[in-house]
């Protein structure tokens, strides 16, 4: 299910001012329409894809924030995921946009959501992701390429449930397609919205001709 909105221009914060307080003014004035269709779609399949969520210059400021972060080695490792992230502590754009993005976030899901987490997921030579669910102070997390062209991301409604170690059992037997499941794209200038700790989800991975970033946005409800 795709869908097209827009946000108003992004503002980046400086990292000692409120979220609220930026330039004397909100980081997004309005949220954009979420109509039932795509809400229902999420609630059905366990993700939605919204294409046009934020301008070109916002890609811009986002993709030097995570190339400057990279190049500082500002990461930590996963033992999920890829080998290297940084935080939206480390990333004053990132966080602000997880915050603009919070209106949208609770319209989709109809849940009183806060943000959790967020970071850059960087993939410096191949974008494979081992199959998995996602942290449990998640209930929905909002995801985009911010550089380079990651592949499809594979996701197995039909191993709902399944914990960790049954999923790596999965992964790891022979009879195992890195090409199964559902492969969605990540939507141009939006995002990918997930409920990734119930959908396990995979990338199959091919070799990286530049830096490639992914953002990944999780939010979780209050109770």
């Amino acid at each position: 299910m795709r869908a097209r909105a827009i946000l108003p221009e992004l503002v980046a914060p400086d990292s000692t001012a409120p979220i609220s307080r930026v330039a004397g003014r909100e980081p997004v004035r309005a949220a954009p329409a979420i109509g039932r269709d795509l809400t229902r779609h999420l609630l059905v399949h366990g993700h939605a894809m919204i294409e046009g969520v934020w301008s070109r210059k916002t890609a811009r400021r986002l993709a030097r924030e995570a190339a400057a972060l990279f190049a500082h080695r500002q990461v930590t490792s996963g033992s999920i995921g890829p080998p290297q992230q940084a935080t939206a502590s480390d990333a004053p754009v990132l966080a602000s946009l997880q915050f603009a993005l919070l209106p949208m976030a609770r319209a989709l899901t109809g849940q009183l959501l806060v943000p959790s987490c967020g970071w850059y997921n960087f993939y410096p030579t191949d974008d494979a992701i081992r199959l998995h669910t996602d942290v449990e102070e998640s209930d929905l997390v909002l995801l985009a390429s911010v550089l380079g062209e990651p592949g499809p991301l594979h996701l197995h409604p039909e191993l709902q449930g399944r914990v960790q170690s049954e999923l790596d059992a999965i992964q790891n037997d022979p009879g195992w397609n890195p090409a199964g499941g559902v492969a969605v794209p990540y939507p141009p200038l939006g995002i990918l919205a997930l409920r990734g700790r119930k959908v396990p989800h995979h990338r199959a991975g091919s070799p990286c001709s530049s830096l490639t970033a992914v953002i990944a946005l999780h939010y979780k409800t209050l109770w």
